[in-house]
């Protein structure tokens, strides 16, 4: 697997230099798949504590997908955070059994599938080809990506 970012402390991304925060800043909109890519998509969340210059969308498109896991997780206690996410990480495929771990990779090894888990107990385990994160801001209608 190979990516255009960079996993921070399992909460955050790296994308050409920039830091995005997912967990604070961002709230899980819609995941889509068609033929063998997934979008996963995130939008600004609208706390008073996030930065006007933050991004408005993020889309993780993962392309060549070999192998998708989910969970729907529990959304009783906390629904308020059904869309938060709680952490990314690159982990071994060999450890598939394993969905609520964490590793501390910024790159993927090339045996690893891509784990987004989210505050509620919501998975997607993933394993691709090719990640590519896009970084859209409205206000200025550009995209970053490589």
């Amino acid at each position: 697997m190979k990516t255009n970012f960079e996993i921070e402390e399992n909460y955050a991304v790296l994308l050409n230099g920039i830091h995005i925060d997912l967990h604070n800043n961002f709230e899980f909109k819609e995941i889509t798949e068609f033929k063998n890519d997934v979008r996963i998509e995130f939008t600004k969340s609208t706390g008073n504590w996030i930065h006007e210059n933050e991004f408005e969308k993020l889309t993780f498109l993962h392309k060549n997908v070999t192998f998708k896991n989910s969970s729907n997780g529990d959304n009783s206690e906390f629904p308020e955070d059904e869309n938060t996410l709680s952490g990314i990480t690159f982990f071994p495929k060999s450890t598939r059994e394993i969905n609520d771990g964490f590793m501390e990779h910024k790159k993927p090894n090339e045996n690893d599938d891509i784990i987004y888990l989210f505050e509620n107990g919501k998975m997607f385990r993933l394993n691709c080809e090719w990640i590519e994160l896009i970084a859209e801001n409205k206000k200025t209608n550009a995209q970053h990506r490589i």
